[in-house]
């Protein structure tokens, strides 16, 4: 805060880099298990929150101005949206390969997959908390 942008050759000036106007400048260092570290990262993913930022916010009841929280992620849902996508890519192979082979598109095959894709995306962006 206190440092001045220095001059650049041509009369300009500087602009000073992100380090050198960092406000956080002291650490804290505290030793856990992994069970007390694995809960930890749990709760801050839980709050939508860093590590650092929920233990600001834990200890200090702000977590700081720049912290952003993150949607929840549904893990189970994206699992199995993960799993369908996987099936619809299957799909899609097989219908390249049958016209790849010479084969005549199926175009109720083709807009069902599109169809079960769009469905999938939808369900993907809801699991990861983007959904509409």
């Amino acid at each position: 805060m206190g440092e001045e942008a220095e001059s650049e050759p041509g009369g300009g000036e500087k602009k000073a880099h992100g380090s050198q106007t960092r406000q956080r400048t002291k650490g804290a260092m505290v030793r856990l298990t992994p069970a007390e570290s694995a809960a930890l990262h749990d709760r801050a993913r839980a709050a939508g929150l860093s590590t650092g930022a929920y233990l600001r916010a834990c200890a200090l009841g702000d977590s700081g101005p720049r912290a952003k929280r993150a949607p929840p992620v549904n893990r189970e849902l994206l699992a199995d949206a993960l799993a369908s996508l996987n099936r619809v890519g299957n799909n899609l192979n097989q219908i390249a390969k049958h016209l790849n082979t010479g084969g005549h598109p199926d175009r109720a095959a083709m807009a069902e997959a599109r169809a079960e894709l769009a469905a999938l995306i939808e369900i993907l962006l809801e699991s990861v908390g983007r959904g509409g």
